[in-house]
């Protein structure tokens, strides 16, 4: 078993471990990242947008949206929902507080769809890739 196998394992039974203790709330978190002397937590997403109606977007699935709310909320720490589009080199980049405020559609799946026009964009080129 390679060593990225043995970890998902291992990440596993930790949270099974974690739920025998009563720990019912536990998120795994793309990348907890400091900017400018602040803590976000960075969702990472690579899809095609949503097609209107009512709106072109992207999103976030409820139930993961609700947890990141949560942290937000308890601790004041926000996620910034990174979504690179596919066949493109459209990056969309913003802050679920700000997506949250703006108009969003839930799916029937329990996607949080926001729309494409709240959100940064920009272009990704695989060769600006600096390490």
């Amino acid at each position: 078993m390679s060593l990225h196998l043995e970890g998902i394992e291992a990440e596993k039974k930790a949270r099974l471990f974690l739920k025998k203790f009563g720990v019912n709330n536990i998120q795994q978190l793309d990348w907890l990242v400091k900017l400018n002397d602040k803590y976000f937590i960075v969702e990472v997403k690579e899809r095609e947008l949503y097609s209107p109606p009512p709106f072109y977007g992207t999103g976030l699935d409820i139930r993961q949206l609700n947890l990141r709310l949560q942290v937000y909320n308890d601790l004041g720490i926000d996620t910034i929902l990174i979504v690179f589009e596919k066949n493109t080199n459209n990056v969309y980049v913003q802050k679920i507080s700000i997506l949250e405020q703006g108009e969003h559609h839930d799916t029937k799946n329990k996607i949080r769809i926001y729309k494409i026009d709240n959100f940064n964009k920009y272009n990704y080129d695989v060769g600006d890739n600096d390490g």
